[in-house]
């Protein structure tokens, strides 16, 4: 299993759900056994509220941000 600074990041708009806002964070492709998954980086927080957006939703990966 590749390690996270090997995994490609990505930006991607994500919902936070305590304000309500659609924000901009950090995504990265984790191998679940078969299946491969769209993750937020932890430690995120929202520009906005200041949550941390380790349970926010993916809504669209935008592109390659580095790696």
């Amino acid at each position: 299993m590749a390690t996270l600074l090997e995994q490609k990041i990505l930006r991607a708009r994500v919902y936070c759900p305590i304000c309500t806002h659609t924000v901009e964070a950090d995504v990265v492709a984790v191998e679940t056994g078969l299946r491969h998954k769209m993750k937020v980086i932890e430690g995120q927080r929202c520009q906005r509220c200041s949550t941390k957006l380790d349970a926010a939703y993916i809504l669209e990966v935008k592109g390659g941000l580095h790696g």
